[in-house]
């Protein structure tokens, strides 16, 4: 009963910091998962329940294999749907967006429609990567959750342990992660001049619907309500020096995973999309 009313108040709040219009809302989303994650995790972690409740269709994940795209089942085309993605979630955020792109151009073509990107962690700054590529197709709005818009800590540390003895003797051992993610590591550290999220912070973004779900970190002292890995700081894309004042706000106390109460935040949002 404590997580519904929880789920209520969320709910509440966002309904005054976003402006609503009854006639319009995303149609085709887009869910980009984070790192170490798939599309699968978007389902296990109960967040596309809401979705479903409300009469999205789940479209199915995309994916690669050896044998080029693989492409969902087709559905017909139902009025509403979500579709996730899997990728590559080790490497630099370059080649995640451009894997990506692939998949956004076949989900176009099938719907002929804006498409709307939704984001956790790593996965938002992929799809805001894509916001930037010229032959990108209609987007009508960015959602992120927990998204590290000006890098994170973690990135820094896990960079410098990717280039150390400890990472060499972490892939000795199995442990790859380090060593294969370096390249991403080196896209998440924070941001300053010179390295990639600067250069991203600065370039001139679309003119579609941007929406940040931050963390808000109230109190360390509930270590399964608090974002170890971004700050609530940078997980705000009003922050960003080319989104100042252009992004919406939900507010959320939970930790960086996401689960079904983001679901119904990130629901709440959709319908707000012209």
């Amino acid at each position: 009963m404590g997580i519904f009313k929880d789920s209520i108040k969320k709910l509440l709040m966002i309904s005054v910091l976003l402006f609503s219009t009854s006639d319009a809302f995303a149609k085709t989303v887009v869910l980009v998962h984070g790192f170490m994650t798939d599309g699968m995790y978007w389902r296990n972690s109960g967040f596309t329940v809401p979705l479903l409740r409300a009469g999205y269709a789940d479209g199915g994940s995309y994916t690669f294999s050896p044998w080029g795209m693989m492409i969902p089942r087709p559905i017909g085309k139902p009025a509403n749907v979500f579709y996730t993605v899997n990728l590559p979630s080790e490497t630099n955020l370059q080649t995640q967006e451009a894997i990506l792109a692939q998949y956004l151009n076949h989900i176009y073509t099938q719907r002929q429609e804006p498409i709307t990107l939704l984001g956790h962690s790593a996965g938002g700054l992929v799809s805001r990567l894509y916001l930037l590529d010229p032959y990108r197709v209609p987007i009508n709005g960015l959602i992120t959750i927990a998204a590290p818009h000006l890098g994170t800590p973690a990135a820094n540390v896990a960079y410098l342990a990717g280039n150390s003895p400890i990472g060499m003797m972490a892939s000795m051992v199995g442990g790859d992660s380090l060593q294969d993610a370096r390249g991403l590591f080196s896209d998440l550290k924070e941001e300053k001049p010179g390295n990639f999220l600067y250069w991203l912070n600065h370039q001139r973004h679309p003119d579609i619907f941007y929406a940040s779900v931050i963390r808000k970190n109230a109190s360390i002292s509930r270590p399964n309500k608090f974002d170890y890995i971004v700050p609530p700081m940078s997980q705000d894309m009003n922050n960003v020096w080319a989104l100042k004042g252009r992004s919406a706000v939900a507010l959320s106390d939970d930790s960086h995973s996401i689960n079904g109460k983001d679901g119904l935040i990130a629901l709440d949002i959709l319908w707000r999309i012209p």
